[in-house]
């Protein structure tokens, strides 16, 4: 799809969403769940693939320094 699915916001303790229902990242992904990252559709809405692949390549990164320091 092209925008977040409402489920999150209700399923999904501890994790801030903004008021049109899409989630809220810091730098790299991260969200307000500890070890849960997120991009794409569900971050900023309607947007490109292009714009996608990189949130995922962002993500992976902080993911990797999270898990390696």
């Amino acid at each position: 799809g092209t925008s977040p699915n409402p489920l999150i916001a209700r399923t999904t303790e501890g994790m801030d969403v903004n008021r049109y229902g899409g989630i809220v990242v810091s730098e790299g992904g991260a969200t307000t769940k500890e070890y849960v990252y997120a991009g794409g559709d569900a971050v900023t809405g309607s947007a490109t693939v292009i714009l996608a692949m990189g949130a995922g390549r962002q993500a992976a990164a902080a993911i990797k320094a999270k898990l390696n320091p």
